[in-house]
């Protein structure tokens, strides 16, 4: 067993997971598991997984994987890098004398596409010509049409009368429709807020509340760590499916929420659920600072 398979082992044993359970926290299959206490990375599907998996197992028993990663460089697989094929030159000579052949055929091929394209060209040029032509014809015929039109409509006692009943009629103003106001949110309504991300990291504040109610359910296992502002644990131990803890934290300015599998747990704040800002299918392990500001002060 090498440093970096005891360590983690011994992490893990901490947080008292057998290897079921942590297969069940990170979906790693138990013989990738014992590999990786073992330090046997020969049978792990490659490089970039065995990397992946390492780091996964240690977020999932509270270390932090990446530094692990840096740590041990030295005896964790590197990703590979593949040779890049050489030509031989008799391929070569063969592409070149093949590409050769064909240039009379390709020489040939292309007059023949040039040709074919100026005759197309050109009949599409006569078409637009025959379709001008039509066109200026019509409309001098319509213009002509238009004016005797225009001319009997002068002459016409009926029309006359129309237009003076027409500007004898006031004209009616429509009213004007008024657009509702926006709505506002209402004012002291209790809101669970997203400030920001960074890595696994993400910073909630939750404004106008009086109580905080934090309920957490397992919809299986997953490891789980509560802390206040001060560092002070509330829980940490390992939730399986059906349990729920549940943890008044009204006096509490911060709490520190560190999950290992986040596709197996539910968070709620005073009855409401919280989902978390990264995608739990792309980040199983999270963690959330939970900032309580109470009533009276504005998320920033």
């Amino acid at each position: 067993m090498t440093e970096l398979g005891q360590k983690l082992k011994d992490a893990r044993e901490a947080k008292g997971l057998s290897i079921d359970q942590l297969h069940e926290v990170t979906k790693i299959q138990k013989r990738y598991l014992v590999t990786i206490e073992e330090g046997d990375y020969s049978i792990l599907p490659g490089a970039f997984y065995a990397r992946a998996f390492i780091k996964q197992y240690a977020d999932a028993v509270g270390l932090n994987g990446e530094e692990l990663i840096v740590e041990y460089q030295s005896v964790v697989p590197q990703s590979e890098s593949h040779d890049v094929p050489q030509i031989s030159k008799g391929q070569k000579t063969q592409e070149t004398m093949q590409k050769a052949a064909s240039l009379p055929i390709a020489d040939h091929m292309s007059k023949i596409l040039i040709a074919l394209l100026v005759i197309a060209v050109g009949v599409a040029v006569w078409f637009v010509f025959q379709w001008l032509i039509g066109k200026d014809e019509g409309q001098v015929k319509q213009t002509k049409s238009e004016q005797i039109e225009v001319q009997k409509a002068k002459d016409s006692p009926l029309d006359e009368k129309k237009d003076e009943v027409k500007a004898e009629e006031p004209k009616k103003e429509e009213p004007k429709k008024e657009e509702p106001p926006a709505q506002q949110p209402p004012a002291g309504q209790e809101e669970v807020k997203l400030v920001g991300t960074s890595g696994k990291v993400s910073t909630l504040e939750i404004h106008n509340n009086k109580a905080l109610e934090l309920e957490i359910t397992a919809k299986g296992a997953s490891y789980v760590d509560i802390k206040n502002e001060g560092g002070n644990v509330v829980f940490n131990g390992t939730l399986q499916e059906g349990q729920t803890e549940k943890h008044d934290l009204t006096t509490a300015k911060e709490v520190l929420l560190n999950i290992g599998s986040t596709p197996n747990v539910e968070i709620k704040l005073n009855g409401q659920v919280v989902a978390f800002p990264l995608d739990p299918e792309k980040e199983y392990h999270q963690r959330l600072v939970i900032k309580n500001l109470g009533v009276g002060q504005p998320a920033q």
